[in-house]
């Protein structure tokens, strides 16, 4: 309990921590002498923040980013998250005309679906089956989705009510994305992948179909809570669907934590 309470040591919170002040001390000079040049860095730091600090954290807790190589993350990072949000942008678009309406609640099924689809291919190769790699793969594209939708609503926000304004949106988004997008892409792919290692194959069981209908439904509630006219006090049930997202995520996966390397005992001369 001890170690709990001096998060500030964890590399996680460091990584976090810069980031955002960094994020913030951009978005200052800008507002201090108008260069706007520097705007699009000052978003990424921010947006960034909350998930690296989190695949950070779940990297050290289990050792999962070595069980891809460095490269195919990045590209699932940089592509599998742009062809998600590619997708999630054009059905979004379509199939939800009111963002304020009871249709936001389908949201979560079209967001989690479009994810999906860059690790489906990925997975289709028979090259990534392991639980791990389908979990370090599927935080990768989900951090690649939430960043650039962070940067999205930043975008927007500045152009109607300043840069400070638009930090804050990355600050508590950055907060909360760790706590959405991740964990419900990660437990997905922690189920999907873990029967398909057991099985040697993809195949689709109700346990899979299970897990992706819990993360949408939890997406789903998470942005209603966030966007429809209910009472303010309400609206805090969304801290309530962030913590069950994590706790179910960090029950999949705590089987990866990897098992303590034990020292040799000390030989008797």
């Amino acid at each position: 309990m001890r170690e709990h309470f001096r998060f500030y040591r964890h590399r996680w919170f460091k990584v976090w921590i810069a980031m955002a002040a960094l994020s913030a001390a951009l978005i200052a000079m800008t507002e201090a002498v108008g260069n706007r040049a520097v705007m699009p860095a000052a978003f990424f730091y921010g947006a960034a923040a909350g998930p690296v600090g989190l695949l950070v954290a779940i990297h050290d807790r289990t050792r999962i980013g070595a069980s891809v190589p460095g490269l195919t993350l990045m590209g699932m990072f940089l592509f599998g998250g742009g062809v998600a949000l590619l997708l999630g942008g054009y059905f979004d678009a379509l199939l939800i005309p009111d963002k304020h309406g009871p249709s936001i609640l389908q949201v979560g099924w079209i967001e989690e679906s479009a994810k999906c689809v860059p690790l489906l291919l990925v997975a289709l190769t028979g090259r990534y089956l392991t639980k791990a790699a389908g979990v370090a793969l599927g935080l990768s594209c989900a951090t690649g989705f939430a960043i650039m939708e962070s940067m999205s609503y930043a975008w927007k926000s500045v152009d109607d009510t300043g840069a400070v304004n638009a930090g804050m949106v990355l600050f508590m988004r950055g907060l909360a994305t760790p706590f959405s997008h991740l964990v419900w892409t990660g437990l997905i792919c922690a189920v999907a992948f873990g029967v398909w290692q057991a099985r040697g194959r993809i195949v689709i069981t109700f346990s899979v179909v299970g897990a992706f209908a819990m993360a949408a439904v939890l997406h789903s509630l998470n942005d209603g809570l966030l966007t429809l006219d209910i009472p303010g006090p309400a609206r805090l049930l969304f801290l309530v669907v962030a913590a069950e997202s994590y706790w179910l995520f960090h029950r999949a996966t705590r089987d990866l934590t990897p098992a303590p390397v034990l020292e040799p005992a000390p030989s008797r001369a």
